[in-house]
């Protein structure tokens, strides 16, 4: 069974240069590879700044970091986590298993996200350590407030199906 780390976007900054949040999972994917827990990256996230995709800039980080080429993948065209999950899944091998690399606040979505598409996920989180502890709370409040938005919206597709 191939074993596929997707790791989801984060912002790149209007120089190209990778946020810490992205350079972290980037970082976090890489090791994965490195000590043969994945055998596929596939580095999602389009939302171009600078020249420069999400996928783009995570593909860099990971091969700078040791990880051959040839065994990442480039999603560029998703703005959320909803299109990461989507897109990435057309790119798996059949029967992939797969790892979803992102931060601790934003990985229970994100495994929600991907069982709506048919996947059974784990993730991994790098720590978010040092980071400055109220941008922690930002990362837990934002994701909090996506979380709520998820959850109304994934109601109004239930309510809206039609009745068997």
């Amino acid at each position: 069974m191939t074993r596929v780390a997707i790791v989801l976007g984060a912002a790149v900054r209007p120089d190209g240069s990778a946020s810490p949040a992205l350079a972290r999972r980037a970082r976090a994917a890489a090791d994965l590879y490195q000590r043969g827990q994945v055998d596929q990256i596939i580095a999602s996230g389009g939302v171009p700044r600078a020249g420069h995709s999400e996928a783009s800039v995570i593909a860099q980080i990971c091969v700078q970091a040791g990880v051959p080429p040839a065994a990442i993948q480039i999603e560029d065209q998703s703005a959320n986590t909803l299109e990461n999950i989507r897109n990435s899944k057309t790119l798996l091998p059949p029967s992939a298993q797969v790892v979803l690399v992102t931060d601790r606040y934003h990985a229970f979505r994100a495994r929600l996200t991907a069982r709506e598409f048919g996947l059974s996920p784990v993730s991994e989180s790098p720590s978010l350590m040092p980071n400055k502890v109220h941008r922690i709370i930002r990362g837990y409040g934002r994701e909090a407030a996506a979380l709520s938005l998820y959850v109304l919206r994934r109601v109004g597709r239930i309510i809206s199906q039609p009745s068997r």
